[in-house]
């Protein structure tokens, strides 16, 4: 029985969680950063240096916005990046403030 709610939630939850997705990954791109090219609600923003992905994952936890940042060894020198997870959860208000945030950040460190 909780499968059959699961999976009706799911399925109502999904389309619009596509939509934001595609939606941010325009905001995005549009003030200037370089998501990799993705359809999926976890986005990486490549942003060169791992010591730039560290540094702007903590300043966006300071703007209310949870990123992991990470760069070398597990990614190439010099693409480094924050990686940006969706959720259905997230309201448009959350969306815009991520948004805004990012060009907070992005003009403070120049990534922008």
């Amino acid at each position: 029985m909780i499968w059959n709610w699961l999976r009706g939630l799911l399925r109502a939850l999904w389309p619009q969680l596509g939509e934001d997705a595609v939606e941010c990954r325009a905001a995005v791109t549009g003030a200037g950063f370089k998501p990799l090219p993705r359809e999926a609600p976890i986005g990486p923003i490549i942003v060169g240096e791992t010591a730039t992905a560290i540094k702007m994952s903590d300043m966006l936890l300071d703007e209310g916005v949870f990123v992991t940042g990470f760069g070398f060894p597990v990614v190439p020198q010099g693409q480094a990046r924050v990686r940006c997870q969706l959720s259905a959860a997230h309201s448009r208000d959350d969306l815009d403030q991520a948004i805004a945030a990012f060009k907070t950040v992005g003009t403070k460190l120049g990534t922008i």
